[in-house]
């Protein structure tokens, strides 16, 4: 496979998205976020998705010079409506809006429709954590992208309908967790299929409910699907489901899951807090601190080395992977692709 750093996955991005005849700062965004996803262990949020999102501007889904318009506002909730651009163009000015706003007024609340696919949740949620403030995210997929089971049936009924939160460490740091509703994210399908390998058990179920380990089984016709999470007790994964459609659909105004015929985006609510209005710095970052030691202290199941927490794998890959990104070469073929259909100028790989 071919290795990369990851300013050049982030070159080679931006110079793809602005031969769509994006600005230059919306290619950038949306191409940091994606490089971003690799430099963390996310591939399946990577450029894995570049073929994705030129398909779609091709297609006439993805508006490369949209503006955002934020349709309805208070000191502390707004209604920002994508224009169906880049989603990552769209979050990024949801999270600008909500750090803002709570550092003015203690909390702030944003809902987001008419958007396309916003990316690794987490890397949002690490902004705000960064500020020194607690975030919450959750995404459904805004009408479209039925591709979870619901508990019980054997037909995609709702999105993966992924939720994230960013919380200060107490030292610095941030503590992320990001997470699908589903047992996976579909991009970590799509990742499995472009390696030639198989799925999990666990993961998937052909068109008539059976378990398979092939992608193949589902995202070809008659499709197949995703299981919620949680394994004999998915009945939580998928309730968990639920609430994300109704929070990201319901009340953005982008829609509930509807089923595969219609237009896939995301619809988002965001939720920002500043800690310093409910409890002095200090003293959180105290007990945050004292909580960590205390997890990381709790005498460890036979095979396990180490308690870990939410956000440490990915920001222990983040160091590993400054020596190189190792990206798959079907996927690296598709990248290249899109350059060479869009006339784009990528950067040389470094020697």
């Amino acid at each position: 496979m071919p290795v990369f750093s990851r300013e050049h996955l982030r070159a080679s991005g931006a110079a793809i998205f602005a031969a769509t005849g994006a600005p230059a700062e919306s290619a950038t965004v949306v191409a940091d976020l994606l490089a971003d996803a690799n430099a963390v262990g996310h591939d399946s949020h990577g450029v894995i998705r570049i073929p994705q999102y030129i398909n779609t501007i091709e297609q006439g889904e993805i508006d490369p010079r949209a503006t955002v318009v934020v349709e309805r506002e208070t000191a502390v909730s707004a209604v920002l409506d994508g224009q169906w651009g880049f989603g990552q163009v769209v979050a990024n000015r949801a999270i600008d809006w909500g750090l803002e706003r709570a550092g003015r007024y203690g909390v702030a609340a944003a809902t987001i429709k008419n958007c396309n696919h916003i990316g690794r949740l987490g890397s949002y949620m690490e902004r705000v954590a960064e500020r020194g403030m607690i975030g919450m995210l959750s995404v459904n997929s805004h009408g479209g992208g039925a591709s979870v089971a619901p508990w019980g049936g054997r037909e995609g009924r709702l999105g993966t309908n992924p939720l994230a939160a960013g919380l200060p460490d107490g030292a610095g740091g941030a503590l992320v967790l990001d997470m699908t509703t589903s047992v996976v994210a579909e991009g970590k399908v799509r990742v499995v299929r472009n390696r030639g390998e198989q799925t999990p058990p666990g993961w998937i179920v052909d068109a008539e409910g059976h378990p398979t380990t092939e992608p193949a089984d589902f995202y070809d016709e008659p499709r197949g699907c995703l299981l919620p999470f949680g394994g004999a007790m998915g009945h939580k994964g998928y309730g968990l489901g639920v609430v994300v459609d109704l929070l990201s659909g319901a009340l953005s105004g982008a829609g509930c899951t509807k089923g595969r015929g219609f237009r896939i985006g995301n619809g988002c609510f965001l939720l920002v807090v500043d800690i310093g209005r409910f409890q002095p710095l200090g003293e959180y970052a105290a007990q945050v601190r004292d909580y960590i030691a205390y997890l990381k202290a709790s005498p460890r199941a036979e095979g396990c080395s180490e308690i870990l927490l939410p956000g440490e794998l990915e920001q222990r890959e983040r160091d590993k992977r400054r020596a190189g990104i190792f990206v798959e070469d079907e996927t690296w073929a598709q990248v290249l692709d899109c350059g060479r259909r869009l006339g784009a100028a990528l950067p040389e790989p470094a020697a």
